[in-house]
């Protein structure tokens, strides 16, 4: 006899695990769900020191996942590979691929992609964004201005090549003019099945309709709903319309036991302190 009875040598099912909290007292369970750029990052720079003491602490006692428009390289410049290996998991390029710890003996981590959605920029999108490129009256260009990562395609007037000054620079720039929202409402309104949201400071994110942020719920529950956890919440700072993060906020908030945050001012440069506010009340 092991002592627990006929229900633990039948299996540790998610009835059970539920009947076990309530009657015994079990910690309240939330997932959370962080966006990078903006939230926990200032954008296209690495975690500042003050922010990575606070999150690496509260990153050991929480359950989270990452999703960023941002490739995996990109994601390891950004934030401190071991907050990473905290993660339940990472998910990258919007939500199209989605990496997990592999060897925990291994370092640098030997990170493992579980899926990974393909897409193909067509002939006739990319024609456009050149003549945009071309055409754009803003006067600087950097180079690397569309970028295939493979799952999704990230387009730049700018280009990903610029410096800080010349990302701020453009940023300014486009909030202004709403350059890039024009762009987007383009590709929307005459690419079929594609879709374009506003990512960062600089940047358009394209992908297929629904291979969005949104995707990775279903995959988190997935994973998660055996803990039977009451909560999960998404924290971006581009949550409003037209956004990259507005896909899995607008999910989010039509979803029983799911809520989402907005972090700051869109791409702000101290987003992460709003964050940071955000999570010192959900625990109070």
């Amino acid at each position: 006899m092991n002592g627990k009875g006929d229900k633990w040598r039948g299996g540790w099912t998610p009835q059970y695990a539920e009947n076990h909290n309530r009657i015994f007292g079990g910690k309240v369970k939330k997932i959370y769900i962080f966006d990078v750029d903006g939230t926990l990052t200032p954008s296209r720079r690495p975690m500042t020191k003050d922010f990575e003491k606070f999150f690496s602490k509260w990153a050991e006692e929480n359950t989270f996942y990452l999703v960023s428009g941002s490739d995996l390289e990109k994601m390891k410049e950004q934030v401190p590979e071991y907050i990473l290996t905290l993660a339940g998991g990472i998910f990258t390029c919007g939500g199209n691929q989605f990496w997990k710890e592999g060897s925990t003996q291994q370092w640098p981590t030997d990170w493992k992609l579980i899926y990974e959605n393909k897409f193909e920029l067509p002939k006739h999108l990319e024609e456009f964004l050149n003549i945009m490129l071309a055409n754009s009256e803003y006067p600087h260009r950097y180079g690397n201005h569309i970028e295939n990562r493979g799952a999704m395609v990230n387009f730049s007037i700018v280009g990903r090549d610029c410096t800080l000054e010349q990302r701020l620079d453009y940023f300014e720039y486009d909030k202004k003019t709403k350059e890039r929202q024009k762009i987007a409402d383009i590709i929307k309104s005459k690419a079929d099945g594609i879709d374009a949201v506003i990512g960062g400071q600089i940047s358009i994110d394209i992908a297929p309709v629904g291979n969005d942020k949104s995707q990775i719920l279903k995959h988190i529950e997935e994973i998660e709903n055996f803990n039977c956890p009451d909560e999960y919440i998404f924290i971006g700072d581009r949550t409003m319309e037209g956004g990259n993060d507005y896909p899995l906020a607008l999910l989010m908030d039509n979803t029983e036991n799911c809520d989402f945050y907005q972090a700051g001012e869109p791409s702000a440069e101290d987003g992460y302190k709003s964050t940071q506010k955000i999570l010192e009340k959900l625990i109070d």
